[in-house]
């Protein structure tokens, strides 16, 4: 199925399909599936954020009784019925984040019930209501796909996410650090997933013939074969007439594992080198509209950043009953932004009512390491 051929419009859909199940997957089963890990084999033993990595654990865990030969016949059936369950749900997450979009467009109520039924297993009943949220909104909806969130929506909601990232004083990692990281983790998979694959895969397939062309627009395949293949005279040379350096090809694979693979310690501190190379790389392929949409959804981001600074040193300026009340207003003014994109009561269009939320950490184990 995966070398199957789509229409650019069928593209387009399962692409925005894939945008709405990579959130709910990375910001609430991942969590979940570490915590129950971390309880049951010890902090130690969980060393990736990463949900491929995660869930090969838990299938090593619902395994260790079979091998010791201590389950009767029902009981090892139900081991064996489990193990069913979170393959399919690894091939969901594998799906998803490589951007198999046949698959997505087949079979994505069925991966995210996988995961739904994961999450009852290791009873984070909380997220399997997030998850049922997500399914019932692909179910229910018929209409196109809108693309979701708009810069200048993630550049409301981005606001309190810096605003507390810029207070954080803590030298080690922190919950502002990882919701950060993991808010640009969603704005920088949306970006390849939406506005870099699919040129680059047009760019290796129909202009240069180095691969074949399928729907599978993930990125990986096409960047490993640019890095292995190509000379920088196959790209657009740079405005200034430099020659195009190919080192942002690899810190495009960089962005593209750190995404995938939840590494929010490789995200947090290069993000913007992560964006500008994104931007290079698709003027080099001549992709002029996608660098367009990358340096607005970048720009979205910086201009976040800087009002939140604005609004620190305001507050500090402030006396400190005035600090205090200035804090409780942009605290609430913000949250009422961000409930637009959660998909909260306040929610100002209808299709984003019942949409999901946005969400050194390398894979661990050898068999779940990406290729």
């Amino acid at each position: 199925m995966k070398k199957m051929k789509m229409t650019r419009k069928d593209e387009i859909k399962s692409i925005r399909m894939l945008k709405l199940l990579f959130r709910p997957l990375t910001k609430y089963l991942s969590p979940a599936l570490k915590r129950f890990l971390s309880k049951q084999l010890g902090v130690r033993m969980v060393t990736s954020d990463d949900t491929q990595y995660l869930l090969y654990k838990l299938v090593d865990y619902n395994l260790q009784n079979v091998s010791n030969g201590s389950l009767n016949g029902m009981e090892k059936a139900y081991v064996l019925a489990v193990d069913k369950i979170i393959r399919h749900a690894i091939r969901g997450r594998n799906v998803v984040c490589h951007s198999v979009l046949p698959e997505v467009k087949a079979k994505s109520k069925s991966f995210i019930t996988s995961w739904i039924k994961v999450a009852h297993l290791i009873g984070a009943k909380d997220v399997a209501v997030k998850l049922q949220e997500t399914r019932k909104f692909l179910s229910n909806y018929t209409g196109k796909f809108p693309r979701v969130p708009s810069p200048a929506k993630r550049q409301r909601s981005m606001v309190s996410i810096f605003r507390a990232l810029e207070s954080d004083k803590k030298s080690n990692w922190s919950k502002a650090k990882e919701i950060a990281a993991n808010a640009i983790e969603d704005a920088l998979f949306d970006v390849i997933a939406e506005d870099f694959a699919m040129p680059m895969r047009n760019f290796m397939a129909i202009n240069l013939k180095l691969i074949p062309y399928n729907s599978t627009v993930g990125g990986y395949v096409q960047l490993k074969f640019a890095l292995a293949k190509c000379s920088p005279a196959n790209f657009v040379a740079p405005e200034d007439g430099s020659v195009f350096d190919l080192s942002h090809i690899q810190t495009v694979m960089n962005s593209r594992h750190a995404v995938i693979h939840v590494q929010h310690r490789n995200t947090l501190p290069n993000w913007q080198k992560y964006f500008k190379s994104l931007i290079y790389v698709s003027l080099g392929i001549g992709a002029t509209r996608s660098a367009r949409m990358i340096s607005r959804i970048y720009e979205s981001l910086l201009a976040a950043r800087k009002e939140a600074r604005r609004q620190i040193k305001r507050a500090r300026l402030l006396p400190p009953i005035l600090r205090n009340r200035q804090h409780v207003f942009i605290k609430g003014e913000t949250d009422r932004m961000n409930s637009r994109w959660l998909g909260r009561k306040n929610s100002g269009r209808k299709h984003l009512t019942k949409g999901p939320s946005s969400n050194g950490n390398q894979p661990g184990a050898s068999r779940a390491q990406e290729v």
